[in-house]
């Protein structure tokens, strides 16, 4: 299990509560070399030979030094998974695509799911994350764990929807144009799909609309435009940050028969940046 690998690797190597060295445990397990910086045509590579006795990883930093701290961490779960094939006759190329990946239908597919949920938990082990929650879901506590562990706000919103306890999701977007979804178990079901836009009757919409970057405070809102379901207790939270980017928090308060038992990401195109 991608998650057992990541603690063990915590538990031997005794890694500090904050920003993991996530360079020095890469050549610690065999990574001879790694390069952080821009490169042209893929996120990540793993180069190594059949039997991964050694390796090297580059990592684009087109995105930033935390994008590629994530990148690092998931070529590092290529090398170390056991039954991860290589893509290719020198080793592993990943795209961005790869890195959002968290489906587990195809082979190609669940290799690079569990290559992303070994690097959240290298990066952001739960209980480093369970650690620095509020009281209350708020999105700015999101971004207290985002600087706190030195990884990307999408991997930190992610590990905040993933690990507390209330129904949560998350919608990611662009220029008011939903990106993807992910869902906490026990959330309804999101209604949007990629591309969509952000419903006019919402919060998200105006704070997207009126485009001053920072937070919205949590509000009650309607969870027909979110769900299509009319009966439920939902409020909703932003973040707009820079260049029309924003992701907002959802929260909703179920009955027993109000939980669909759906589990975790939305199948479609959740992911980490």
């Amino acid at each position: 299990m991608p998650e057992r690998l990541a603690q063990g690797i915590h538990g031997q190597l005794d890694l500090p509560t904050c920003s993991v060295p996530i360079v020095e445990i890469a050549r610690k397990l065999d990574i001879g070399e790694v390069r952080c910086e821009r490169f042209d045509g893929f996120e990540g590579m793993l180069l190594t030979d059949r039997v991964r006795s050694r390796g090297a990883i580059l990592a684009n930093t087109r995105h930033g030094s935390r994008r590629a701290r994530f990148t690092v961490a998931h070529e590092l779960g290529h090398f170390l998974l056991e039954r991860h094939e290589l893509s290719g006759e020198t080793g592993f190329l990943c795209q961005a695509v790869d890195l959002r990946e968290t489906r587990q239908t195809r082979h190609h597919q669940r290799q690079e799911s569990e290559a992303n949920r070994f690097a959240a938990d290298l990066l952001a082990p739960a209980r480093y994350v369970a650690d620095l929650l509020s009281h209350d879901p708020d999105l700015r506590e999101a971004q207290r764990i985002r600087d706190a562990l030195d990884i990307s706000l999408e991997v930190s919103v992610r590990r905040l929807v993933e690990v507390r306890d209330e129904a949560l999701a998350a919608v990611w977007s662009l220029h008011g144009q939903v990106r993807y979804v992910v869902r906490s178990f026990g959330f309804p079901f999101v209604t949007l799909q990629k591309g969509d836009p952000v419903p006019k009757t919402t919060a998200a919409h105006r704070a997207g609309r009126n485009g001053s970057t920072g937070f919205t405070e949590m509000v009650e809102t309607h969870s027909m435009a979110w769900t299509g379901q009319s009966e439920l207790d939902m409020w909703e939270q932003t973040r707009v940050g820079q260049n029309g980017h924003a992701v907002t928090l959802l929260q909703v308060e179920l009955t027993e028969e109000g939980s669909d038992n759906g589990h975790g990401t939305d199948p479609n195109m959740p992911g980490f940046r």
